[in-house]
C-alpha cells in the first residue's frame, strides 16, 4: 500500500466537490474531466498504488463517458453526478485512511 499522499487526496476531494455542486453545464464538466484526468495522471506511478490507479481509472471512465455525451438530459447527467460524487467518497475513504 502506497503512504498517504496530499495531493493525491486533494485531487479527489476536487473531484467529489464538482460532481455534488451538480452543474450540468459545459465549463463544470470541463473542469470534472480536466480533474479527473490530472487525478489518473498524478496517480499512475506512484509506486504500491496499484488499487488507487484502478479506481483513479474507473472514475476517470465515468467522467470520460459524461464529457462525451453531447447534451445530455439533466436527469442523465445529475444521475452521473450523484454515481460520480460517490465514488469519489468512497475513494476519500480509502486514501484517508492510509498511514502518514
Amino acid at each position: 500500500m502506497a503512504p498517504y499522499d496530499n495531493n493525491e487526496y486533494m485531487l479527489i476531494t476536487k473531484v467529489r466537490t464538482i460532481a455534488k455542486l451538480g452543474s450540468c453545464d459545459v465549463n463544470s464538466v470541463n473542469d470534472l474531466y480536466s480533474v479527473s484526468l490530472e487525478l489518473r495522471n498524478y496517480s499512475q506511478y506512484l509506486p504500491h498504488n496499484q488499487k488507487t490507479i484502478d479506481m483513479s481509472n474507473g472514475l476517470f471512465t465515468m467522467v470520460d463517458e459524461l464529457h462525451k455525451k453531447k447534451d445530455p438530459s439533466p436527469a442523465y447527467c445529475n444521475a452521473k453526478l450523484n454515481i460520480i460524487g460517490k465514488s469519489a467518497e468512497t475513494m476519500q475513504q480509502a486514501v484517508g485512511v492510509r498511514p502518514r
